[in-house]
């Protein structure tokens, strides 16, 4: 065990923190001095000098950082694998490890591996910057699923943005690993590959007959074979096998990371440690660092620890760790759903149907639904479902146990919970439905794949068995207050009713009064927000009535004009044709004008050995240049205080408009524009100086320490332009 100092305690001695081992492309990584707040991809760029992985928006919502982590599991003594964001994923949790990255799996001069081969044949990289992460997505993908469905790779592509190409031929590139459009048409692969079994031929015929349509012939390309991708390092194996499991201690300049590797050590160092954030997929936690400067001097990382990564069936439901992640809750749920009965899974449909539009599966792989629960998100996917369902909340500190009820009584503000500063959540029990119980959750968003959501809502309604009265009802929505609330007033008010279109009325009338919004509150769209409350209940509404009828209970039929709202929304695979003229007959080959090209650097793009300008090999001696921005849309400056940042380490000097020598003014054609703010702002994020530093990092963390004092000036709140006065300009 250690203290937060990391000193080693129970008679062992030491410095205090210990090596981080991992591997990184099948090469041993010991790392003596670990930081915590050092992520993956600033490691593999710029300390091992594998700059194919980009730096996107640093966020976890773009993909463009995208590698494969593998982890054996001792407890199924399996591999598993899995795409991550190496722009949140702390180098310090990598211990025992094996990264892969996109110069892993193949390069222009060794041998392209199919996924890279394939998008760049099939015309689907462009500026190419986020082709690596694409790679990597389709790559983690292959190796727990060889043979996909095309809605598996819609999937695995819900983290991954791209502005180029449009993503037409990076699917129709990849569709040829699917069981639906492989080069065999996705027939007769028992047989084996159509390249191996002598039917190439006939393949090719074919799809040239087919020129002025098809970009590419699928049977260029070189077969996939799962036999042949690269191994679990054997020494990794062996460490692993060998290694005495014990918790670990990496110290930063800001930061110290305890990793415990039991359920009592957690506890103990939280109660001695009540302020230290609990980090399992740092979805949450990195953010607030990066973008908001955030400093938490003690960061506790459970992720590995037993007791916090069970699945327990009970006779209740189903009790999962705080530690385990989105994407295997998703995959318990699903085995669930295939093999309960119909009736017990209502709560899980419903988790799923969140689950499937909630961020990208990079995020869902590491993200723990501890974390998600914890952050008290008031706009949270999947809040409002377990306080809908009703779930039940282990706890424990040194005291001892206690459980809890997840309802209206939980979050208790702004991402506060009921949770004393020393307690840690240590599981969830999520419930079976039971006969007459319908469970439905929605999610309104600016689009549906990883995005922040406008409103959440949860409905819950159990029904007295064989009729339509109401027994149970529960209403939860996530974006209409500080917190996840219930809309118990409306609730209870339809408590005994029918099921018609009588209580249909009441409820829009009662939460049209009971959800309400200040025009002030944050995000706005008050109006649009509050009609989604009415809205979405309205579509229950019908889906329980649909159940109703289905089932031969007496209830008005739903008319075919509203059906479609009962429908969960399911889309379907992408498809489409690009037909352009055919070359004539007989025009040498030598003549490119009117044939298909690859882009010239696509194989490059794709294997990550396409040198941007960030790429680029840093020089001895070289510093970086950090900006301080304004907060304000207009206003004064009376004062810039930059000591703080000057103190700050690696900061070699602060730049401010006083600090220029000469002319301050610059211009394309008039001199009317000012390098640096002078004594007054006249917009959001309008330069007032610079930070210049030995690290990107230090520099960035010195420019948020400039204070600048402002007196705000009259807004500018309309675009329209004034007539001038006549005889003035």
């Amino acid at each position: 065990m250690r203290d937060v100092n990391g000193t080693k305690t129970d008679g062992e001695t030491g410095s205090g923190t210990d090596e981080l081992v991992f591997f990184v492309n099948g090469k041993k990584i010991v790392e003596k001095n670990a930081d915590p707040e050092m992520t993956l991809l600033t490691y593999l760029r710029r300390k091992l000098g594998l700059t194919g992985t980009k730096l996107g928006c640093a966020e976890g919502g773009c993909g463009a950082c995208t590698v494969m982590v593998s982890r054996y599991q001792p407890c199924t003594d399996r591999l598993h694998h899995y795409a991550v964001n190496a722009c949140l994923a702390p180098v310090c949790s990598l211990h025992l490890v094996a990264v892969t990255t996109v110069e892993g799996i193949g390069s222009v001069a060794r041998k392209l591996h199919p996924v890279q081969e394939r998008i760049a044949k099939a015309h689907g990289s462009q500026c190419g910057f986020c082709t690596p992460g694409i790679v990597m997505s389709m790559y983690a993908l292959l190796r727990n699923n060889p043979k996909p469905r095309m809605a598996d790779v819609e999937e695995a592509f819900h983290g991954n943005l791209c502005r180029c190409t449009g993503y037409r031929p990076i699917l129709e590139g990849y569709k040829t690993f699917t069981v639906e459009g492989g080069c065999c048409g996705g027939r007769g692969r028992e047989n084996g590959c159509c390249m191996t079994n002598g039917n190439a031929a006939e393949k090719t015929s074919k799809e040239d007959s087919d020129e002025a349509t098809s970009l590419f012939n699928p049977a260029d390309f070189t077969p996939f074979d799962p036999t042949q991708e690269v191994i679990f390092p054997p020494e990794l194996m062996s460490l692993i096998k060998n290694h005495r499991p014990g918790s670990l201690c990496f110290r930063g300049d800001r930061t110290v990371w305890l990793q415990p590797d039991s359920l009592e050590e957690l506890v103990r160092l939280k109660w001695e440690h009540p302020d230290a954030r609990v980090v399992v997929g740092n979805t949450e936690v990195g953010i607030e660092v990066k973008f908001k400067n955030m400093v938490y001097p003690v960061i506790l990382a459970p992720a590995f620890i037993p007791d916090l990564n069970q699945v327990t069936h009970t006779d209740h439901g189903i009790v999962f760790g705080a530690a385990c992640t989105l994407s295997l809750i998703g995959s318990v749920m699903k085995q669930a759903v295939q093999t309960l009965p119909p009736h017990q899974t209502e709560v899980f449909h419903a988790i799923l149907e969140q689950l499937r539009w909630f961020a990208g599966l990079q995020i869902r792989n590491v993200a723990a639904v501890g974390g998600n629960i914890m952050t008290a998100s008031p706009i949270s996917d999947l809040n409002p479902v377990f306080m809908a369902a009703g779930c039940k909340l282990t706890l424990m500190d040194k005291d001892g146990v206690r459980v809890v009820r997840m309802d209206d009584g939980f979050f208790t503000g702004y991402r506060k919970t009921i949770l004393r500063p020393q307690e840690i959540l240590v599981s969830i029990e999520i419930p079976y439905s039971q006969k007459s119980q319908f469970v439905s959750a929605f999610k309104q968003s600016p689009r549906r794949e990883d995005d922040i959501s406008i409103v959440t809502a949860a409905m819950n309604v159990t029904f007295t068995p064989g009729t339509d009265v109401v027994e149970d009802l529960r209403l939860s929505y996530g974006g209409m207050a500080a917190t996840t609330v219930l809309a118990k007033k409306t609730a209870n008010g339809l408590l005994g009713r029918h099921w018609g279109e009588e209580l249909l009325q009441d409820a829009c009338s009662s939460l049209a009064e009971e959800m309400t919004l200040d025009p002030s509150v944050p995000g706005g769209m008050v109006t649009y927000r509050r009609t989604l409350t009415l809205s979405l209940f309205y579509k229950f509404y019908l889906t329980v009535l649909q159940k109703l009828h289905l089932q031969g209970v007496v209830v008005e039929e739903v008319s075919s004009d509203c059906l479609s709202a009962t429908d969960v929304y399911h889309p379907d695979t992408p498809s489409s044709v690009q037909v352009y003229q055919a070359v004539p007959e007989g025009r040498s080959q030598d003549d490119t004008v009117g044939r298909p090209m690859m882009h010239l650097s696509a194989l490059k793009q794709a294997t990550g050995e396409a040198v941007y300008c960030d790429d680029v090999p840093l020089y001895e001696n070289e510093l970086y240049l950090a900006l301080v921005t304004s907060t304000k849309a207009h206003a004064n400056i009376l004062s810039i205080d930059t000591s703080a940042a000057q103190r700050m380490p690696g900061v070699i000097d602060v730049v401010v408009a006083e600090d220029i020598p000469g002319s301050n003014a610059t211009g394309p054609i008039e001199y009317d524009e000012t390098v640096l703010a002078d004594r007054q702002v006249t917009c959001v994020g309008h330069i007032i100086g610079a930070v210049v530093a030995d690290t990107q990092l230090h520099a960035q963390r010195a420019a948020k320490a400039v204070r600048v004092q402002y007196e705000e000036l009259q807004p500018i709140v309309t675009i329209q332009v004034r007539t001038a006065t006549p005889g003035h300009t």
